[in-house]
């Protein structure tokens, strides 16, 4: 594949992920219920292992992309671990945001970010 299909092709990916007009989970992507879900599962530690995983995935995404300029940044953590900081922004903003709970949970996990973390 070409360096410009690439680009094209991860630019693409960026625009449709950081959309905030999120759209219903399908077969391929679990819902923001399903991820609150694995989060909130004390008592199964592969559910909270998936839950971290899901989350640090999406940071680390998102910061790869914006390392090879292929978008801009929509979170800008401020100084100590981006990790605590990212779990605590997400199971606040998808236990408070019920209603949403059935969309996308990669897009749910960017919007709490970038609402938490919104860069200057």
């Amino acid at each position: 594949m070409h360096r410009s299909t690439v680009k094209k092709s991860l630019s693409t990916i960026s625009v449709i992920i950081f959309c905030i007009n999120v759209t219903s989970a399908h077969a391929d992507q679990i819902s923001g219920r399903e991820l609150l879900a694995a989060c909130t599962n004390s008592g199964d530690l592969a559910a909270k292992r998936y839950c971290e995983g899901y989350i640090t995935a999406a940071v680390e995404t998102h910061a790869t992309w914006a390392l090879w300029k292929q978008m801009n940044r929509v979170f800008c953590f401020p100084e100590g671990d981006k990790f605590t900081h990212a779990f605590g922004a997400v199971l606040p903003y998808l236990q408070s945001h019920p209603e949403e709970l059935d969309y996308e949970a990669s897009s749910l996990v960017l919007t709490s970010l970038n609402i938490a973390y919104a860069c200057e």
